[in-house]
């Protein structure tokens, strides 16, 4: 962060806390702005009283060596809530949207510097609040000082998960709410709060109901900091700090380079476009409609490929709330591996995710009306991307679910946990990917019944061979190399990814028998 920067932030701060109204000749605005820093003030005591007498309140409770873990997502949750009722609005436009944009800076910091600046408050309350709580601990029970680093490392982390996650969870709903061409203020606030604050509740209801239960199950941090931590555990927790500054980075990029778009989503007329530009529909969008309207309008086209992304929801969502049975572990001595429920569980996913894809056939499904796409200014890989939102939207529910199963009925925590979710979403990917491409390499649009082209055609019967390998390969993989092995598939499956991407690229024109 350059002294440009860090100088813009220092101006807001002082205004946003009322700091440079105290100096103020009328004494109404500076009495205001004294009782409101009062106010901030008594808060802050507040908060750190009950930081420092947290060690003592748990310890009476046995659980000392949760307190780390308990602060640390507590601190998550409740900014992370704070952010979503603050709307995200202000973080990404914020009082002074329209100033910011004709001061002599570069247009990314004006982007930027609301969630700089909320960033600035979330790590100093962090840091204060967590290094006070580690003094009072201390004085019950020594640990090792190595392990403030760890404390370090979560003051940092903890608001860039907080404001990203939060911003990330807003967004969405907004993008799917004007999908639905639905806007109702209310329901979207409840449904963004709801969705955010999801795993919490549902870390409360899974077991007996404690104060702090939930809180410590949704923790970011696996192990207490009151011993020594393995060398494997410092590799965990630095392997999801570099992966959080990655999401948080990317995320600041994305809204660098989509701000127009972003703030239009979010209903505020852009400033920082100076110049008349002519307006057209999305022509992505578009085309998903389009490929959506079709999608539902076949009975033949939906039924057949409808039945894995349900029976995913329908699995994930009984393992998360415990209603399935578990399965009895299978031994196989002569290779000294045992076959757990989970194992068999998350093969499941693997194979709901993967087993039928909408893209196998999407191409084909033009018929004898291809030559409309042929003719219109209309490139293939927008079609390929169009056709390929279809089919991972049809999975997305079953997929938050089953990421759900994955923390609760499985019990993954950290790398574990981040490896397996990212093999998930890599796996639809490449079926969804891989069924573009070989679809535009047999495409078949002669035809007068629909079945044929759904379940007979020569892609959907090569995309289904290539499922069930990839299904087969995952499993036994997986079994023989557990973690390891899956991060070898997420490899594998991201190259595979790359040449069926390179392969529809390279395709500039519907080529078929008509």
């Amino acid at each position: 962060m350059d002294k440009q920067m860090t100088e813009l932030i220092r101006v807001r701060l002082r205004n946003q806390f009322e700091w440079s109204k105290l100096s103020d000749k009328n004494m109404s605005i500076k009495t205001h702005a004294l009782l409101t820093m009062i106010g901030y003030l008594v808060a802050f005591v507040l908060v750190i009283g009950y930081a420092v007498s947290l060690p003592y309140q748990m310890n009476q409770e046995l659980q000392l060596d949760m307190v780390n873990p308990y602060v640390f997502s507590l601190l998550f949750w409740v900014l992370g809530i704070w952010m979503l009722l603050s709307g995200v609005k202000n973080i990404l436009v914020g009082f002074d949207h329209d100033q910011l944009f004709v001061l002599p800076i570069e247009e990314w910091k004006a982007k930027l510097v609301n969630i700089f600046s909320s960033y600035v408050i979330y790590f100093v309350l962090c840091g204060i609040v967590l290094f006070c709580i580690q003094i009072s601990l201390f004085i019950f029970q020594p640990f090792p000082l190595i392990n403030l680093l760890i404390v370090g490392i979560y003051v940092i982390m903890i608001p860039l998960l907080a404001i990203g996650s939060s911003i990330i969870v807003s967004l969405l709903v907004k993008w799917f709410l004007s999908l639905l061409r639905f806007r109702n203020t209310l329901v979207e606030a409840v449904l963004t709060l709801l969705i955010f604050i999801a795993p919490l509740v549902y870390a409360y209801l899974s077991g007996p109901f404690d104060a702090k239960s939930g809180v410590i199950k949704t923790s970011f941090l696996p192990v207490s900091l009151l011993a020594s931590i393995s060398g494997n555990e410092w590799l965990k927790i630095l392997l999801l700090f570099v992966v959080v500054l990655g999401v948080f980075g990317g995320l600041c990029f994305v809204i660098v380079k989509k701000y127009n778009q972003i703030i239009s989503l979010i209903g505020v007329k852009s400033t920082t476009v100076k110049r008349y530009n002519l307006a057209i529909d999305s022509t992505l969008m578009a085309l998903f409609k389009k490929e959506l309207n079709r999608y539902f309008s076949s009975f033949t086209y939906v039924v057949n490929t409808i039945i894995a992304p349900v029976a995913l929801f329908i699995i994930g969502a009984g393992l998360s709330l415990g209603l399935l049975p578990k399965f009895t572990p299978i031994m196989i001595n002569v290779l000294n591996l045992t076959i757990t429920s989970p194992f068999i569980y998350f093969v499941i996913f693997v194979a709901c995710l993967t087993l039928t894809t909408t893209t196998s056939c999407s191409f084909s499904f033009e018929g004898k009306n291809v030559w409309i796409i042929q003719s219109l200014p209309i490139s293939v890989n927008e079609l390929s991307i169009a056709k390929g939102l279809l089919n991972v939207l049809l999975f997305i529910p079953g997929l938050v679910v089953a990421i759900i199963a994955c923390w609760s009925a499985f019990e993954l925590r950290g790398v574990d946990f981040i490896i397996h979710v990212v093999f998930l979403l890599t796996s639809l990917l490449c079926i969804s990917t891989l069924g573009l491409a070989i679809n535009l390499k047999f495409p078949s649009f002669n035809w007068s019944n629909e079945m044929v082209v759904v379940k007979q055609g020569m892609s959907t019967i090569i995309t289904a061979v290539a499922s069930m390998v990839l299904i087969s390969l995952s499993a036994i993989i997986s079994l023989f190399l557990g973690t390891l092995g899956i991060f070898i598939l997420v490899g594998v499956e991201l190259v595979m990814i790359i040449l069926a991407t390179i392969q529809i690229r390279k395709t500039n024109y519907l080529r078929g028998e008509v």
